[in-house]
C-alpha cells in the first residue's frame, strides 16, 4: 500500500490480492487502485507491504531513489487492526 495523505492506495496491476488485501478492503472500504511508477514513489508519505508473513511492514527508505518515509500513521493504524484480528484466532493465544 501506498499512502499520500488519507488515502491508500495499492498498484493495479502485478499484485497478487489475498487473504491479507481483503482483510484490510474490509476494514477500509476504499483502496484506491492505481498505476503507480517508480517517479511518482516521492509523493507518497508512507510506504506499506502487507502479507500473511510479515503482516504489515513499513518501508522506512528507498536509497535508489532518495525516498524516506514521512511518518508511521497508517502502519500504526493497519499493524493495530492486524494484530487485533490475530489475537482473536486461539492458535495465537
Amino acid at each position: 500500500f501506498l499512502i499520500k495523505g488519507n488515502t491508500i492506495y495499492s498498484p493495479s496491476k502485478n499484485i497478487y490480492k489475498g487473504v491479507t488485501y481483503n482483510f484490510f478492503k474490509k476494514k477500509f472500504g476504499k483502496i484506491r487502485n492505481k498505476e503507480i511508477s517508480i517517479n511518482s514513489l516521492n509523493s507518497y508519505n508512507e510506504i506499506l507491504l502487507i502479507g500473511s508473513g510479515k503482516a504489515v511492514t513499513s518501508v522506512a527508505t528507498i536509497k535508489e531513489i532518495n525516498w524516506k518515509r514521512k511518518g508511521l500513521k497508517y502502519y500504526k493504524i493497519l499493524s493495530n487492526f492486524y494484530k487485533k484480528e490475530i489475537l482473536k484466532c486461539s492458535v495465537y493465544r
